[in-house]
């Protein structure tokens, strides 16, 4: 809990690095995640890590294979373990600029 005045607040809140807080939300709503897994499969915390992961990675191929067929990325090759790597397409590069403008 904060005490002080409102213009202590407001400089508090100014000196605040917002990676860190994006960073305890992320952790936090992790947690919340893993904690909701932990009861709705009556498991423990390690496994209840496992199922999130597993949640994870499945939304992240989703993402990315939704970006394959929008022409964003390409498989530019594979790694030792045969999985493939991504890289921009000529689209995908072109969206990236125009991103990055102001």
């Amino acid at each position: 809990m904060f005490t002080g005045s409102i213009d202590d607040l407001l400089k508090h809140s100014m000196t605040i690095d917002p990676e860190m807080v994006e960073q305890k939300v992320k952790d936090n709503e992790k947690r919340m995640c893993i904690e909701h897994i932990m009861q709705e499969c009556d498991c423990d915390a390690y496994e209840a890590e496992k199922i999130y992961n597993d949640i994870s990675l499945s939304e992240v191929k989703q993402t990315v294979d939704a970006m394959v067929a929008e022409g964003i990325l390409e498989i530019t090759g594979h790694n030792e373990d045969g999985e493939p790597l991504f890289g921009l397409t000529e689209l995908g590069k072109e969206l990236q600029k125009q991103s990055k403008k102001p």
